[in-house]
């Protein structure tokens, strides 16, 4: 396709989503974000996801097309090769998409994937060779250090088919972290651009007049061992003059307990709405993220990112990628020692009373508000999409 072409012709950006986790995380806000971003470039975005996928409320016009698997179970390598069969399925629904929709549309089309694993890349790439492909681009971003995992090797031979399977330029690698840039560039021995994170909007989040008689601490999500679990339920289990102007919340499926003398402990659902997420946000002044290194070595935070937003105080791990984050912002007191549970207290209580922290936590706000937001994130596609078609 010559330049001129490209130009006047507007792509058909393709959000392919395997597995909707049930509506958990960050999947279903991300994708309404990129649509925002989408529609703001005048691209057309189409959204294609399971059947039968157990998400209540699901945005008009995604499209339920895919087969349902269960390929992201846990399983050694022998159990998942088993699960090949699967993979053929899906990608029988993938390409079955793609000649319906996609294969007769005269613009190009841009088939994003943000959130997969081996065997749904495969069953992309098996999709990908049974139908023509003069007209497609295919973009992954990688949110893991999957240079670090033992099927690393299938992400990069899966990497070098795909790009393979269609026109010079047209295969982008994608991440939402500086650090996964350098080490998957590296692994992958491509360039990997760094998006923004765009489903940071908190215009719904009503920062609520506090009670200044409790500090509020949120731990958010649901409970994960690489999120801290057992570092929450020693701060639960802790009392000691520092606690009594503690309020922590947790969900309810946390399983943490409360002792005489300690923290004033509330227990919300495990799955919150989006307006309840925004209400926790909006009255919560700590938010607690003891999140593992090295699972989080470079992997990026949307709560992080959302705390940031709203002008909350996070307290994270060392070495982690939000650690990072906040030193490049001058808070290494917000990165902390979780081991020392007194010593946690005494911390949450400082920087609460800090003028000087409060001022660089506003500081880094303001960044944050000009780099992680929707127009950015569409500035940025239109940027890789403008480079691709020269």
């Amino acid at each position: 396709m010559s330049q001129d072409e490209g130009k006047q012709l507007s792509p058909i950006f393709i959000s392919l989503i395997p597995n909707l986790m049930e509506g958990e995380g960050h999947i279903i806000p991300y994708h309404k974000a990129v649509s925002q971003a989408v529609k703001q470039l005048g691209w057309q975005h189409k959204v294609i996801v399971p059947i039968d996928n157990k998400v209540d409320k699901l945005p008009g016009g995604w499209d339920e097309n895919l087969s349902n698997n269960n390929l992201e179970k846990e399983g050694n390598l022998l159990i998942k090769f088993f699960r090949i069969n699967e993979s053929i399925k899906l990608a029988q629904t993938i390409a079955n998409y793609f000649k319906r929709e996609v294969i007769n549309n005269s613009n190009p089309s841009i088939i994003f994937l943000e959130r997969f694993i081996h065997l749904q890349l495969f069953a992309l790439y098996l999709a990908l060779s049974w139908v023509p492909t003069d007209n497609l681009c295919v973009w992954l971003l990688y949110r893991l250090d999957t240079h670090k995992d033992n099927t690393r090797w299938i992400y990069k031979l899966l990497n070098f088919l795909i790009k393979k399977r269609i026109k010079a330029g047209r295969f982008k690698l994608l991440t939402d972290s500086d650090r996964l840039s350098e080490s998957l560039s590296n692994y992958f021995e491509t360039p990997v651009t760094v998006m923004p994170i765009p489903h940071t909007d908190i215009s719904h989040c009503s920062i609520k007049s506090q009670d200044i008689s409790k500090i509020i601490c949120w731990w958010p999500g649901s409970p994960r061992e690489e999120k801290g679990w057992n570092i929450i339920k020693k701060l639960a289990h802790y009392s000691g003059d520092n606690t009594k102007k503690i309020r922590l919340i947790c969900a309810e499926t946390s399983q943490v307990i409360s002792v005489n003398n300690g923290v004033d402990l509330i227990l919300v659902q495990n799955y919150l709405s989006r307006e309840e997420y925004y209400h926790w946000l909006g009255v919560s002044q700590i938010i607690l993220l003891p999140y593992n290194y090295p699972a989080y070595e470079g992997r990026t935070s949307g709560i992080f990112t959302e705390s940031i937003m709203a002008g909350k105080t996070p307290l994270v791990t060392e070495k982690t990628w939000m650690a990072s984050e906040l030193l490049k912002h001058n808070l290494s007191e917000l990165v902390i020692d979780w081991e020392d549970t007194k010593q946690v207290f005494d911390i949450i209580e400082k920087v609460i009373k800090s003028d000087t922290i409060q001022d660089k936590i506003r500081k880094m706000q303001q960044r944050y508000q000009q780099f992680h937001n929707v127009d950015n994130y569409g500035c940025v596609l239109n940027k890789i999409y403008q480079e691709m078609m020269l």
